[in-house]
């Protein structure tokens, strides 16, 4: 099993594994792959800390995305204002109930 890991994890734990480099475009898959794990975790934490723990694994990941794509944090930022001048925040709670998935 590939699993995509932090930089210094090789030296934690040179023993337990093997590692190698990956490709540009293997390294951007797998970080396709390693959101959606660690949004996962976040869906999962149990805990007020472990939340917070997921929250900043997350958000490493979307910044090594957005590093790797040449994209600045104050451009997915401003492209996230808009949205919400646009459409608006998730503050009110709504949820969209389609007419043919009512249950």
């Amino acid at each position: 099993m590939k699993k995509l890991v932090r930089d210094k994890i090789p030296d934690i734990i040179p023993d337990e594994a093997t590692f190698e480099v990956l490709s540009n475009e293997d390294y951007r898959l797998s970080l396709r792959d390693k959101i959606t794990e660690e949004a996962t975790e976040v869906k999962n934490a149990e805990t007020r800390a472990n939340l917070v723990e997921e929250l900043g694994d997350l958000e490493e990941v979307i910044r090594a995305i957005l590093e790797d794509a040449s994209i600045t944090y104050e451009e997915m930022d401003s492209l996230r204002q808009a949205k919400i001048n646009q459409k608006g925040k998730f503050a009110q709670k709504f949820v969209m109930i389609k007419p043919d998935e009512e249950s």
